[in-house]
């Protein structure tokens, strides 16, 4: 059903924006109309087929490499779409002008007295810039790492932790990148120089797949922290995403990613705790939980009354939870946890930053969807993810390595 509509869509776009484009360079479309209406047609046809087939190659193929060349191919649709959606919407608004102008005989600048179509000439360069940054998106942006510095301060934090560095990385999607690693060295040396004193994953290594992971055991196997490597599984970890002949075949690709998690050094706390000590006395803790989904296809596995059960006297905890809507449900002023650690919204991998706020789509989704948010003592900080999935790409919502330093007071 989901790809009936998104085709259907996707005809509806090319024959609106193709007489859109008419009316709005009549000239242009006098001279070229026949290969102008044979590249819309083209374009509906090779689209409609991508999304049908990825539809069913998500489902029903193993090779991660397939669904991760599949994953440029809907990434040169939304190249071409989301700017044709843009100048419809300025075509709209050419519309809507020109009604009220003509309903209530407006007078007008020369500007528009000349060209009835401007604001539609507009949504078209609009368009054109678009694609240009999407373009640097799939290319350069989902490579652009970049280290997010957040302090965050607690009464109950024990003074011997003053300063403490915690490294939060999320949702990588191994398979999105079709078995290449090179490019994570960078986000591993750039981690590694930060000296931090505990390393966290907060789920969603993989897309589907454990094999996915095997190439990023070596490389993620150089990360290293004093006080260890720790990690959550996220929706994807479980494999909900496509079919499985038998569950038990699905429970061996589970079982087979969480062994490859393991071989890059981190330990998997699923509804368990650690203590991490410092001058023999003073403890802070350190809470996982499995994933927490409100979809069908998304495990409810997370039990954090079993994973508190031996550390409830220790002051200051933290709390590693894939999905952030963990926290209003089941830690916000319900738990004396201070801190809480989650990933999975990605910011849409899309957005835009004004001063010292970022915006993105991700908002009218999620509540809590990327960066720091307070309630009272307790803290919840979102990662935008190190990867990518289904779009190849980031538009200003750069992948993000989060260091996390913690203080009792600031000397």
């Amino acid at each position: 059903m989901q790809s009936c509509i998104i085709s259907f869509l996707i005809v509806l776009l090319d024959v609106i924006t193709g007489k859109g484009f008419k009316r709005t360079f009549p000239k242009f479309s006098a001279l070229h109309w026949r290969g102008i209406r044979m590249a819309f047609i083209i374009q509906s046809a090779v689209s409609v087929t991508i999304v049908v087939g990825g539809f069913i190659l998500q489902r029903y193929v193993a090779d991660y490499r397939l669904i991760a060349g599949y994953y440029y191919l809907f990434g040169i649709i939304v190249l071409l779409y989301f700017p044709k959606s843009v100048f419809v919407s300025f075509m709209f608004a050419d519309w809507v002008f020109f009604k009220i102008r003509r309903w209530y005989r407006l007078r007008t600048s020369d500007l528009f007295c000349r060209s009835r179509f401007t604001v539609s000439k507009c949504g078209f360069w609009t368009g054109i810039v678009m694609m240009g940054l999407f373009v640097w998106g799939i290319f350069f942006g989902r490579y652009n790492f970049t280290i997010d510095q957040v302090e965050i301060s607690a009464e109950s934090l024990p003074v011997e932790f003053n300063g403490y560095k915690i490294i939060q990385i999320s949702d990588i999607h191994a398979g999105s990148f079709a078995g290449s690693t090179k490019r994570f060295q960078k986000a591993i040396d750039m981690i590694n120089h930060q000296s931090p004193d505990l390393i966290v994953f907060t789920g969603d290594m993989v897309n589907n797949f454990a094999d996915e992971a095997i190439p990023l055991t070596p490389v993620f196997s150089q990360l290293d922290a004093c006080d260890g490597k720790f990690a959550v599984l996220g929706n994807h970890d479980y494999g909900g995403y496509t079919y499985w002949d038998t569950p038990a075949d699905s429970m061996a690709n589970h079982d087979a990613l969480k062994n490859a998690i393991e071989r890059m050094g981190f330990v998997i706390l699923n509804n368990q705790s650690i203590t991490i000590t410092r001058c023999d006395s003073a403890c802070i803790a350190l809470i996982g939980t499995e994933n927490w989904g409100v979809e069908e296809r998304h495990p409810k596995q997370a039990d954090l009354n079993k994973a508190m059960e031996s550390i409830h006297d220790i002051p200051f905890k933290v709390l590693l939870a894939h999905n952030p809507l963990f926290w209003p449900k089941e830690v916000e002023g319900k738990t004396d946890i201070a801190l809480t650690l989650a990933g999975h919204t990605h910011g849409m991998q899309m957005g835009v930053k004004l001063g010292k706020r970022r915006y993105s789509p991700a908002m009218f989704k999620f509540l809590h969807w990327g960066g720091l948010y307070q309630t009272g003592k307790q803290y919840l900080y979102v990662n935008r993810g190190l990867g990518v999935i289904a779009f190849p790409g980031r538009i200003g919502m750069s992948p993000e390595i989060t260091l996390i330093t913690l203080w009792k007071e600031k000397y």
